[in-house]
């Protein structure tokens, strides 16, 4: 994490960064994405399989494209001042919340859009499956 201190107003310092909000999202993302193909062998009817990975697929694409877009525009209006949930004491006005809210929508956006390709590419390699198969399920 390197160094953090306090600035003059009580903030942690450095301040986020876009780039690591955004492989945090992406590595606990990936982390889901695990857990998706653990659920879908565990699961053995074939029509259950293929509802989750389409509910995963169609679910984290909606959600998490509209909670990407909604913590960049609030990361754009924030002017820089971007604080971690550690530094909410330090706010003062209502409208500094906003910047506390654009690093955790990102980074929630980014880990729900994360596991979309693996949740659709395992839904079309079960779609298209032998029936009997032990992808196919039971």
């Amino acid at each position: 994490m390197g160094d953090v201190s306090r600035g003059e107003d009580g903030v942690l310092a450095p301040r986020l960064r876009l780039g690591g909000v955004l492989a945090r999202g992406a590595a606990y993302g990936m982390g889901a994405a695990v857990c998706v193909i653990v659920a879908v062998f565990i699961i053995d009817e074939h029509d259950d399989r293929s509802d989750l990975l389409e509910a995963t697929t169609f679910l984290g694409l909606l959600t998490g494209t509209v909670l990407l877009l909604t913590g960049l525009f609030l990361w754009a209006c924030s002017s820089r001042e971007i604080l971690r949930w550690r530094d909410f004491s330090t706010t003062r006005a209502p409208n500094e919340v906003v910047s506390l809210a654009a690093p955790a929508l990102v980074r929630v956006g980014v880990f729900l859009l994360a596991p979309v390709p693996v949740a659709f590419g395992l839904g079309e390699l079960v779609a298209s499956a032998g029936e009997g198969s032990w992808l196919w399920g039971a």
